[in-house]
């Protein structure tokens, strides 16, 4: 299954930050964490405006067995997960 998982956070509390936060972006996203969890990452794509005052936002295209898969992979950090399929599959309903 295709899912789409969202994080936002504001600039401001951006882990990277932070030496620690960067440690832990580069742990979550190691290859080992990716193979232990059960995904396999299809994309990570960010947007970080440099204004302190808005939010950085990251879209995480994730092929995973099941939703509860998706969300044990981002641990504490809160994501919006939804299943997704290619816009191709859903025309052939129209």
């Amino acid at each position: 299954m295709l899912f789409v998982a969202e994080h936002t956070h504001p600039a401001s509390e951006c882990p990277m930050n932070t030496p620690s936060g960067k440690e832990m972006i580069k742990e979550l996203f190691s290859e080992e964490h990716i193979k232990s969890a059960g995904i396999e990452m299809v994309g990570a794509y960010m947007s970080c405006p440099a204004d302190e005052t808005s939010h950085h936002k990251g879209f995480f295209i994730i092929e995973a067995p099941d939703e509860k898969t998706v969300k044990g992979f981002f641990g504490p950090m809160k994501v919006e997960v939804r299943e997704v399929k290619p816009f191709s599959e859903i025309a052939k309903m129209l």
